[in-house]
Order: C-alpha cells, then structure tokens, then sequence
C-alpha cells in the first residue's frame, strides 16, 4: 500500500531518513536544513552554502541527491512541510515555552522520528535479523546507559519464545559474556549514537569469537562497523544535553515489530507458549472487588 502522506508533506521525514547515505559535506547540508527549515525558505544558494561551510555545487548535489530538480524546488518542499505542520524535534525546546508547547514538541518529535524509521526500514535486513533471532541458540542483550533499558527490554520480550537469552548491568560482566560467546550466538546491541568505547569493544569481541552481531544503531558509526548486520535508526535527536528520548521511542517500536513477527511466524505452539507465560503471573494479580 503506498503512503497516502503526499510528497511535499513528508519531505523532511524523508530527508531526516535517508541523511545518513548523504555523503559527509551533503550531510551538513540536511542537518541545516532539518534544524532551521524556516531559514531555507527565504535563502539564496549561495548564501546556505556559506552558512553550512560548503561550495555551491555541494549544495546542488545535496539537491540531487534528494531526487530534486531544482534549489528553488528544495526551498518549495520544505516550506510545504512546513505549513502541512511537519514537526520539529525535541531539541528546539526553549526555556520559555509554555507547558502545552512542551507537550506538543515531544509528542510531534516522537511521531516524526517514527515516520522517519517506517521509511527507512530495511525490509530484507530486517527479514534476515528476524530470522538470525528465531533461531539462535544463545542471545546476549548488549547496551550502556540509557541503551541498557532497550538491552533490558529485548531480554524480557524474547525470553518468553523459550530462546535462551541474557543482559547484563555491569559492563565488565558483558565484556566477559562477549568473550564467552561461539559461533551461532547473537550479539544484540543498542546505542543511538553508535559511538560509546564499551559497546564497540563488546560487539568486537563477540565478533572475534565467531558469534553474530546485530546492533540497532545509527549508519556509519563505530558500532555499525563493528557489526555483522546493522538496522539502522538515524532519529535526529540532541543527546549532548537530553537524554536520548525520541531515540529510544524508534528502537523500542523496532524491537517490537522484530518480537511480533517471531511471534506470528512461530504460529500456534508458540502463541501456546506465550499465553503459558501469561498465566503464570495470573495469581500475582490484584483482582476488582465484584
């Protein structure tokens, strides 16, 4: 089914998506544009390419790259998204904004970050990791800091379909795990930045002792080097100052969509299995007074 979302509309959804293919200087290019999309609408060529750093023709193969015919054309775009309402980031958030611009601005970076990863999903990478996942005999759950919630989370969805799987809170307790690992395991890592030292020693690590690793991590990072398969999230996002949010939003929306399809390809003795598992918590429940 193709999106009913017309072109102009998603226009900068789609540019927050495909930036990371973008070679570096056009890269600089989309960050600008994705930040201060107001500012394009009113600028010559000449004078975004002096505000990025880059030449002129820089900024037309920026153009191109995004399938445009024209500059005056990039301006057009990204002026219709503006007026459709297409959202800004989290980051944009002011001191001064009042509680319901608050609201709105986390809210509509969420959704914008979720558009963002529904256009750029590779769907034959992803079918490969699902697959990779359905059938290991061994999955550790790697991820620092904020990471290691998304770490947390797969171990609890994915131990529930009997695969034998695992995190760990201390790092030095992963490395160990990582070293530990043969060929056959997965090695799944989360990092929205891709660039921590200990998620990448980790991933190395397992790599060298012949397991598989799968990260959930932005393109063309430390980590995504490091890695066998990478699904990658690119959620245009500030973590200098905020924790990662709109981020963790994308990969745990992944990581449902990779735990739902092990659930409907694993048919009914697996759906048997997971209601087993419900039940047993069925005594700890506090039940309404009739």
């Amino acid at each position: 089914m193709e999106d009913s979302q017309p072109v102009e509309e998603r226009f900068l959804s789609l540019l927050a998506a495909q930036k990371s293919a973008l070679s570096p200087s056009e890269r600089r290019v989309a960050e600008f544009v994705l930040n201060q999309p107001d500012q394009i609408i009113h600028m010559s060529i000449a004078r975004l390419a002096e505000a990025v750093g880059v030449s002129q023709p820089t900024v037309l193969r920026f153009v191109r790259a995004m399938g445009l015919s024209s500059y005056p054309e990039l301006k057009l775009r990204t002026g219709q998204s503006i007026v459709s309402g297409t959202p800004y980031v989290h980051s944009d958030v002011s001191f001064d904004d009042p509680l319901g611009d608050v609201i709105n601005k986390v809210v509509d970076s969420s959704i914008y970050a979720l558009t963002a990863m529904r256009s750029s999903i590779d769907q034959s990478v992803l079918d490969k990791v699902i697959d990779i996942l359905a059938t290991a005999p061994r999955i550790d759950c790697y991820g620092t800091g904020a990471a290691r919630i998304l770490a947390m989370e797969a171990q609890h969805k994915l131990m529930r379909f009997g695969i034998p799987v695992i995190t760990y809170d201390d790092t030095h307790l992963q490395r160990l795990a990582a070293a530990s690992l043969r060929p056959g395991d997965v090695a799944l890592c989360f990092s929205h930045t891709g660039m921590v030292r200990d998620i990448e020693a980790m991933a190395i690590k397992a790599r060298e002792c012949g397991a598989t690793v799968v990260s959930i991590t932005r393109p063309g990072t430390a980590l995504s080097a490091a890695s066998d398969i990478v699904l990658g999230i690119d959620a245009h996002e500030n973590t200098e100052i905020y924790a990662p949010m709109i981020s963790r939003i994308a990969h745990a929306v992944l990581l449902d969509i990779i735990t739902t399809t092990i659930a409907l390809r694993g048919g009914s003795a697996l759906l048997e299995r997971l209601r087993a598992a419900k039940n047993s918590l069925m005594d700890l429940r506090i039940l309404p007074e009739k």
